[in-house]
């Protein structure tokens, strides 16, 4: 019997599949520093090279779509050939500034799909589905699946109602971007994915919606920053271990605590010290038994002066700010938060040094939280030391990497007054880059 190929042309659909509740973990990157000129060509030909993941598959390169965002190519969506009828495939490649992280989509069906839905958005395909639907990094180990039964999940995840991606329900989270066809092999315009009306949203632009009654919905009322940080000044158990790490910001070696979400704490003080950093170790986040750590708080400690070997007396000069790591560590907190269904408002970060006390707070969605290799926290260390040493203006400083070099979005910094009584500052970037200001909380 002659085989049936079906193409699976989700066009625009499978970044909308986001808001499933597992799939929240932002994927490892890549830097291709000349991605924009042609995209497609340099994914194909650097991206894809040692990605066994996708060995095999009949990927349809000549059917690729480019979607811009901001005059940028900001997705590629490339489907896959394949003769089940139960699944359909697609390989989807973000850019963002450069860096560029793939995934490829599934849609497995218990029973057979028609012909006519491989045109289908993804909305539509999952709106009359019973299945499963799963999302896999190409360049990690993540694995998202999520049960559907004939569109259940849509309506309970996404409860502004399911629909094609230039319904009401999604352009508010997700904007419009500009779609820009491949012609196909031998020039002219065809269009790969006929019959799909609707506008693929990228992750990388999504903006929170507007409620009038809640500007974030991400930050119901009460569980702002403010709020939050004013709710750990209150708690004694807080402010005591607060108060210790203050107490030993002299030392010569970072310490620290992490706390879990049954409220209890573990004092840390495993930490490697020479004469380029300080470096305290915090419980591996990726293993399962601490995907319950909610947050943590730790020292950088104080300029300390030694005698050299020649007897000249030197001076190591730490940086009083959050470091990359910090912040990577930060960032694993809240997939692990996202991951088990709790508030992304519960997840913090504080360090103490003689500079002041900082918290950073997440005031983002889930498709905003960040992942990062060893590899790359390495290559933040010298441009991160560049940029903070010397500085006039560290908070400023830290707030550009963050945004700029590290990507990360949606963090915000706040100063605390370790005092109970005293005020807690929230500090922005200017649009200068180089200074920032500061408003008291309420």
């Amino acid at each position: 019997m002659k085989k049936n190929f079906f193409t699976a042309i989700v066009a625009g659909n499978f970044l909308c599949l986001s808001f499933l509740q597992s799939c929240v973990h932002e994927a490892l990157e890549t830097e291709i520093a000349n991605v924009q000129q042609d995209p497609v060509f340099y994914i194909k030909s650097e991206y894809m090279k040692g990605k066994d993941i996708v060995a095999g598959k009949l990927i349809e390169w000549d059917k690729a779509r480019e979607y811009k965002g901001e005059g940028k190519i900001v997705l590629v969506t490339v489907p896959v050939k394949n003769e089940g009828r139960r699944l359909i495939e697609e390989l989807t490649f973000r850019i963002d500034n450069g860096k560029v992280s793939g995934h490829i989509w599934k849609f497995e069906s218990n029973s057979d799909f028609e012909p006519s839905d491989y045109s289908l958005t993804a909305h539509e395909i999952m709106g009359k589905m019973t299945g499963k639907v799963s999302y896999i990094s190409l360049e990690g180990s993540m694995r998202y699946e999520k049960q559907i039964v004939r569109g259940e999940l849509i309506d309970e995840v996404a409860k502004n109602g399911s629909g094609p991606m230039s319904s009401p329900s999604c352009k508010p989270c997700h904007g419009e971007i500009e779609e820009v066809v491949i012609p196909s092999p031998g020039g002219g315009t065809t269009n790969p994915f006929p019959g799909n009306p609707s506008t693929p949203i990228p992750g990388g632009v999504i903006t929170n919606p507007t409620n009038p009654n809640n500007p974030n919905p991400n930050n119901p009322s009460g569980t702002d920053p403010c709020s939050k940080i004013k709710g750990q000044k209150n708690s004694q158990t807080f402010s005591q271990k607060l108060n210790d790490l203050t107490n030993k910001k002299g030392l010569k070696k970072e310490t620290g605590y992490s706390q879990r979400t049954n409220g209890d704490y573990t004092y840390h003080d495993q930490a490697s010290s020479n004469s380029n950093s300080n470096a305290l170790s915090l419980p591996k986040a990726s293993l399962p038994e601490n995907k319950d750590i909610m947050g943590y708080m730790h020292t950088h400690v104080d300029d300390i002066t030694t005698t050299n070997s020649d007897g000249y007396e030197e001076t190591r000069t730490g940086i009083k700010m959050f470091s990359p790591a910090d912040v990577a560590y930060f960032m694993d907190m809240l997939a692990n938060a996202q991951a088990a269904g709790r508030p992304l408002t519960d997840v913090y970060a504080v360090m103490v040094s003689g500079n002041g006390t900082y918290q950073i707070r997440f005031t983002g969605n889930q498709y905003q939280i960040k992942s990062f290799t060893e590899q790359q926290i390495a290559g933040f260390y010298e441009p991160y030391k560049k940029a903070m040493l010397g500085s006039k203006n560290p908070e400023a400083s830290f707030l550009k990497f963050l945004d700029e070099k590290m990507n990360v979005k949606a963090t915000n910094l706040y100063k605390m007054n370790v005092n109970a009584s005293g005020a807690t500052s929230e500090v922005k970037l200017n649009p200068d880059k180089t200074t920032s200001s500061t408003s008291n909380c309420p």
